[in-house]
């Protein structure tokens, strides 16, 4: 047969197939391993699960896309210099640049695709490992990595589902140049994800074995499984399995909220799994942490320092809707949030009126140095991304840092049994789950429960860590929410920003349509 090249630049990038259907995943230069070792030995495969990890990791390492999971909800509003920018600030706003050819909407649509590629090329090998003869030990490994693959791949798919609606679903690296490429919905997408899921929990070791909140265990498959039982409305699953990653011994809720986000206790029990950084990897740092706070050192009298935040880069903030959710006494202001600021410069006369130690008022009345308003400088923000300290190395003028950037955590598996027993009418059940958490917040118990209820402590202990678009779309009510508490994108904000605008090289090369509302 005579050697062809079709070129389909989809998911991954490029796929080459050559000679008598035999195709070749170019994974150069992206890739951190090489197809050669990866399809060679045990120990390749155990090094290419790496590059399906790197994928999630690599987003928090992007200044556009390392918070995108907390965009577009109910209880954000824009930094003062989210201008800065564009591609950013279209999506945050979903203003007319929010499109097809956005750079950050191609980027993450086709980086999603390459983790899924990455999956499936090692879920491939794996089985066809599995059907050699192999010593027991081996087996053992091979099934571990198999385990991860299959995570990843809903995790990725879920990914993209939950922005875009509509997805090209990838279980395979080899595709038939004779057959359409189609966007699929989500009662597609879903059962191949829980099937993935339910697969991956038989194959993984627990989260004792594992020993490791950077890596994929039973307990973290099993939580995004309860989550997407609540997506088919199985309440009764979702309460069993939430249940079984809640009564894993390895898991529990902490008593002290200030220990959750330390950078001290980055693998504390209430994690469940972590994207991770290191100090040590000084090229490959996170860039999260700056993005949600204020620009306090414009103000004339404070300085730039590790107590007050380090460097600034005023991207996002908690808005009031979500500031209105707390009660005074809730523990949880102080734990996860930075709300004050404090005049303490050395290097400039402080302003009349005030000594070092004073918190900052906007009462005051002072300018800021480049004319930012005051209030603006000072707007309380999470500190759930903190690196506050010179704990990992940062320095204080770094605009990235080294903590890890936290995926999930027991407190949400108790938030979505919570909803499964509700759902399922067991509201007995439900309550005990959220006032365990409202108890270590130090507020009164709950004594009813309904959805507006459930969202409502959803925000309280969850915000801004990238939970809340998903569980708002899936109840339908995101557009409603977001009309109604997000005043930055209530100006623009239409119907059809449900679904996110596909790539539009997606759109052009393999003629699947646009989302509606995108054509224009």
């Amino acid at each position: 047969m005579k050697n062809i090249k079709i070129y389909i630049i989809a998911f991954l990038g490029i796929w080459m197939m050559t000679g008598c259907g035999e195709s070749v995943i170019d994974l150069e230069p992206k890739d951190k391993f090489t197809i050669d070792v990866a399809l060679s030995t045990v120990e390749g495969l155990e090094g290419g699960i790496y590059g399906v990890y790197a994928i999630g990791q690599g987003f928090c390492m992007s200044d556009e896309l390392g918070n995108y999971k907390m965009l577009q909800t109910d209880i954000i509003m824009a930094g003062t210099h989210l201008v800065d920018q564009a591609n950013l600030r279209a999506i945050f706003f979903a203003d007319a640049q929010f499109n097809g050819v956005n750079a950050n909407v191609k980027s993450l649509w086709d980086n999603l695709y390459i983790g899924i590629n990455r999956a499936n090329l090692i879920i491939e090998k794996g089985d066809e490992f599995l059907g050699s003869d192999m010593k027991d030990s081996e087996k053992a490994r091979v099934n571990n990595v198999l385990g991860q693959a299959l995570f990843f791949r809903a995790y990725y798919h879920y990914s993209l589902l939950s922005r875009w609606g509509n997805i090209i679903l990838m279980t395979q690296t080899s595709l038939d140049p004779s057959v359409k490429i189609e966007l699929v919905s989500k009662d597609v997408v879903l059962p191949v994800i829980i099937a993935d899921l339910e697969k991956a929990i038989g194959l993984l070791p627990d989260a004792k074995t594992v020993n490791s909140v950077g890596r994929v265990s039973k307990g973290t498959a099993r939580h995004l499984l309860a989550k997407m039982y609540l997506e088919i409305e199985d309440w009764t699953k979702a309460a069993e399995t939430a249940d079984a990653v809640i009564n894993d011994a390895q898991y529990k809720l902490l008593d002290d909220l200030n220990a959750i986000f330390s950078l001290e206790e980055q693998s504390n029990s209430e994690l469940i799994f972590s994207w991770q950084f290191s100090e040590s990897d000084i090229n490959n740092p996170q860039r999260i942490s700056q993005h949600w706070y204020p620009l306090y050192d414009r103000i004339v009298g404070v300085d730039r320092s590790f107590e007050q935040g380090a460097r600034p880069w005023s991207r996002f903030q908690p808005n009031e809707y979500y500031w209105s959710l707390f009660e005074e006494n809730d523990k949880r202001l102080d734990a996860y949030h930075h709300r004050f600021w404090y005049y303490d410069s050395e290097s400039e006369e402080l302003p009349a009126g005030v000594s070092i130690g004073d918190m900052v008022k906007v009462e005051d009345g002072f300018t800021t140095s480049d004319n930012v308003p005051i209030e603006r400088a000072i707007t309380p923000t999470t500190a759930k991304y903190d690196e506050n300290s010179d704990y990992l190395g940062r320095e204080v003028n770094e605009s990235s840092g080294y903590r890890n950037i936290i995926v999930y955590r027991l407190a949400e598996t108790y938030v979505v049994a919570a909803e499964a027993y509700m759902r399922s009418g067991d509201n007995g059940k439900a309550l005990e789950y959220l006032n365990a958490l409202r108890q270590r917040a130090g507020v009164a118990d709950l004594t009813s429960i309904n959805q507006d209820v459930l969202l409502e402590e959803h925000a309280r202990e969850l915000g801004h860590e990238g939970h809340r678009y998903e569980m708002l779309k899936r109840l339908g009510l995101l557009m409603e929410r977001v009309k109604a508490h997000n005043s930055d994108m209530a100006e623009y904000v239409q119907d059809y920003h449900i679904n996110w605008p596909i790539s539009a090289t997606q759109v052009n090369l393999t003629g699947v349509p646009q989302n509606e509302g995108y054509n224009e």
